[in-house]
């Protein structure tokens, strides 16, 4: 399928700028991260809400799905569940995550897109990470029922994303990500 690629001006292009200079080094100790509002972590021994939720971290170079249960089953729910994190017992058995710690709000545009929108810090990631990250968020979103693109927006503008194929302002989906898919999709 071809997407045509729009390379915005302003807020975009400063987004691209950000990200290529950017990079993220390995951290000495763990931070403390404040969850979005409304957000609940789930502990390993929780049985959690009633809504068993599909959200996508990364393995190796590829992406891997794991459960959690929440009381909804909304984008925004999903997002949380994502900036929570994989569990120690994820960790150790090689999930981590390219999403940088921040919050990250989710609305729906009809019929079937979700708008997400993040602060400065979604430039805070850097190399193939870039790629991972917005994949994850994709990949995650696309999991609830009709939901089908992702457009992403730092302060309101539309921001441009890597994809497989380049650098898009346009709505992506998960076949801009084939290249990360999670093995055995």
């Amino acid at each position: 399928m071809s997407r045509s690629h729009r390379h915005g001006r302003g807020p975009a292009a400063l987004l691209v700028l950000l990200l290529a200079g950017c990079g993220v080094g390995a951290q000495a100790e763990p931070t403390r991260v404040a969850l979005p509002a409304g957000s609940t972590p789930t502990t390993s021994g929780s049985t959690g809400g009633a809504f068993v939720l599909r959200v996508y971290f990364v393995r190796g170079n590829d992406l891997a799905a794991v459960e959690r249960r929440a009381d909804t089953a909304t984008p925004q729910a999903v997002l949380d569940q994502l900036v929570v994190g994989p569990r120690r017992s994820e960790v150790a058995s090689g999930v981590r995550t390219a999403v940088a710690p921040q919050e990250l709000l989710a609305t729906i545009e009809p019929p079937s897109e979700v708008v997400v929108a993040a602060g400065r810090d979604f430039a805070n990631v850097g190399g193939a990470n870039q790629l991972l990250a917005v994949a994850q968020l994709v990949w995650t979103l696309t999991e609830l029922p009709g939901v089908r693109t992702v457009r992403f927006t730092v302060e309101g503008a539309r921001v441009e994303v890597p994809t497989d194929e380049g650098l898009t302002s346009a709505p992506v989906g998960r076949d801009d990500y084939r290249s990360v898919h999670p093995p055995g999709t």
